[in-house]
């Protein structure tokens, strides 16, 4: 799987998310559409690992079966 294939399991965006080294502002996530599940869980868990790193959420871009989830530096 390529970093750019999108995620379609938490345990693949977590390890995606732990194993990258750089600012966060160079690091994309793309989400699968199923792990978008309505109450929004996998996104919660997601966000955790994110938060754990000192990153916030930057916003997303929705492709045609992914989002593309972007991040940067916590209160940047």
């Amino acid at each position: 799987m390529s970093s750019t294939d999108p995620v379609r399991t938490v345990a693949e965006a977590i390890r995606r998310i732990e194993a990258f080294e750089g600012p966060p502002s160079s690091f994309l996530l793309p989400v699968h559409e199923s792990m978008l599940d309505p109450v929004g869980v996998n996104m919660a868990i997601i966000t955790d690992r994110v938060l754990a790193r000192h990153w916030e959420p930057n916003g997303f871009t929705q492709h045609a079966d992914y989002r593309l989830f972007s991040y940067k530096s916590m209160g940047s």
